[in-house]
């Protein structure tokens, strides 16, 4: 009762959820390279230069870009140095502390989870800066709107008789 390409099927599957689950663990990763893409293109295009900010709310633009664009981005591009520096540093002084309730297991269980939780900071990161984009998108479909012209509809009333 299977296809006659059940076995080829079946790899594909294998492989296919390989891959995703691959992919589901390089994102972190994904994530921080992205987020060293975006510093980059904001220091090219010299975005937090009050200079070279034209609009109608300069303030609000550059605060916008500040706190939104490039805070969420430096955050997790830095999480990766100074978690592995804080791991680190964490490792050995637990190493020091070693006595009989806590043994060396302990310690670099203690060590993977710091690691596990700095690498995933770039996706708390995404988040973050995703809710808060989501957040502004009602103000600025206000803005659009605002900004259009009024419109008006003539209606001419004529009378039958």
């Amino acid at each position: 009762m299977l296809p006659e390409n059940f076995l080829q099927s079946l790899a594909d599957a294998i492989l296919q959820v390989l891959i995703a689950i691959g992919r589901i663990i390089l994102l972190p990763f994904s994530l921080w390279a992205k987020a060293i893409t975006r510093l980059a293109e904001q220091k090219n295009s010299n975005q937090l230069s009050f200079n070279n900010i034209d609009g109608l709310w300069p303030f609000f633009t550059f605060c916008k870009r500040l706190l939104i664009n490039f805070v969420f981005d430096a955050i997790a591009f830095i999480s990766y140095p100074i978690g592995a520096i804080f791991a680190l540093v964490s490792f050995i002084i637990d190493c020091t502390h070693i006595n009989a309730y806590m043994t060396f297991s302990d310690v670099v269980g203690e060590l993977i989870i710091t690691l596990v939780a700095f690498y995933m900071y770039p996706v708390l990161m995404a988040i973050a800066h995703d809710g808060f984009e989501l957040m502004l998108l009602p103000i600025k479909k206000f803005i659009n709107w605002c900004q259009k012209p009024a419109q008006q509809i003539d209606i001419d009333i004529k009378q039958r008789q």
